[in-house]
Parts: structure tokens; C-alpha cells; sequence
């Protein structure tokens, strides 16, 4: 185990062509196909509200996001840092549907009207910020200087609508809400992994780590929307 400092990273030649960190590819594509199961189930349920429709497509973005950053990794040796763009840009919006979901739920009219402006504003805002960090900084030597905007982007963006307001509304409208902020729990860790470097092993580290808690916690956010439907049915039927 390494604290503090990384392993040097995995690679694996094929025929002419080298991969890099194989594993982040592995466990970015559990994590995936995971939540386009998830989106799918969800469709299966045939939820028709705003609320359940922006989660069907966090869970498909999501899924997309994952799936892109896996190959961001391994293919690093060929487009650099540009290669872990599409995953930085998908996610950024993945977090947005999230806070459009949450915020679809929000009782007062007025602070729901002027949450949604703040988290559409705080979108564009991050973007601008990631276009400046990857226009004027060496991300193909430090590509966490361009994961950063979206790093903060997700912690806020999760840990105030799916954390505070899931909260909030378990306690004021479904208890199933309380799903959201255990899922939010649950991936906490994965930022401890994460910003502390901590590794258990060269070809499971801290990346893998993060991707094993943040697949559990979507498995949490999937009951919420899941239960927190069928109580918005109710009420419609």
C-alpha cells in the first residue's frame, strides 16, 4: 500500500499498441454498465415526470461519462489529455441532470425557480473555468489541473442536491429521499481515497477505489428515483 504517493502506472503492450492503467479501464466499465442498467430499469418503470426523466438521463450521460473516461486512461499514449475531455465535459452535465432532478422536487415555487437559475449559472461558470485551466495550463503533463473545475463542480453539485435538499425533502415530502444523501455517504470516501493518494495495490489504487464507491453510491441513487416515483404515482393515480 502506498499513502501520500502513486504506483508507477500499469501498462500493457498489444501487438504495437501500449494501454495505460488497464485497470481504470476495467473498473470505468463496471461502473458504466452499471448505470445504464440502472437507466434502464428506471425507463422500465415508466415514470412520466420531470423528476424521474432528468435521473433516466443522468443514469444514460453517466454511463456514456464512465465508459469514456476509461478509455481516456488507457489511451492516454495517443491523444494525452484532450483523450480525458469527452469524459470531463459529459460529466460536468451528468451533475447538472442530478441537481435538475432534486430540484424538480423542491416545494416552494420561488426557491425552486431561483435554485434552478443558480445550478444553470454555476454550470456555465464551471465551464468557463475549465476552458481557461485547459487553454492556459500543461494538462498533458498535469491532467489534474483539468479534472479539478469538474472535481469541485461534482462535489458541490452532488453533495448539495442529492446531500442537503434529499435530506431536506426526506423530511418534508418522502421519506425515500433519505436514498439520495445514504448514497451521497456512501461516495464520500471515494474523495478521502482520492485526494490522500491512498493505493491498496499497483493494479487496484486509488482511482479504482473511488470507482467501486461511486458505483454503490448510483445503486443508492437509483432507489431514491426508483421509490421517490412510485410515491409521485401514487399521488397522480
Amino acid at each position: 500500500m502506498k499513502i501520500g504517493q502513486d504506483f508507477p502506472k500499469i501498462e500493457w503492450s498489444f501487438m504495437d499498441y501500449k494501454i495505460l492503467e488497464p485497470n481504470a479501464l476495467v473498473t470505468d466499465t463496471l461502473m458504466a454498465l452499471v448505470s445504464l442498467y440502472l437507466a434502464y430499469l428506471l425507463y422500465k418503470k415508466h415514470f412520466n415526470t420531470t423528476f424521474s426523466k432528468r435521473w433516466f438521463q443522468f443514469f444514460i450521460l453517466f454511463g456514456i461519462s464512465s465508459f469514456l473516461g476509461g478509455l481516456g486512461h488507457s489511451l492516454f499514449y495517443y491523444f494525452g489529455a484532450m483523450g480525458k475531455m469527452p469524459n470531463w465535459i459529459t460529466g460536468i452535465v451528468a451533475i447538472y441532470l442530478i441537481e435538475r432532478a432534486m430540484a424538480a422536487e423542491i416545494i416552494k415555487d420561488d426557491f425552486r425557480k431561483k435554485y434552478e437559475n443558480f445550478i444553470f449559472y454555476k454550470m456555465i461558470l464551471v465551464f468557463v473555468a475549465f476552458i481557461w485551466v485547459i487553454s492556459t495550463q500543461a494538462i498533458d503533463q498535469k491532467p489534474e489541473l483539468g479534472f479539478l473545475p469538474v472535481a469541485i463542480h461534482t462535489f458541490v453539485g452532488v453533495f448539495t442536491s442529492a446531500g442537503i435538499i434529499g435530506y431536506s425533502l426526506s423530511k418534508t415530502k418522502y421519506e425515500a429521499f433519505k436514498y439520495f444523501y445514504w448514497g451521497v455517504a456512501i461516495i464520500l470516501p471515494s474523495a478521502f481515497f482520492f485526494l490522500m493518494k491512498i493505493n491498496p495495490v499497483n493494479w487496484f489504487d486509488k482511482n479504482d477505489v473511488s470507482h467501486l464507491f461511486i458505483t454503490a453510491g448510483i445503486v443508492f441513487f437509483y432507489l431514491g428515483a426508483s421509490k421517490v416515483g412510485n410515491e409521485i404515482g401514487k399521488i397522480k393515480t
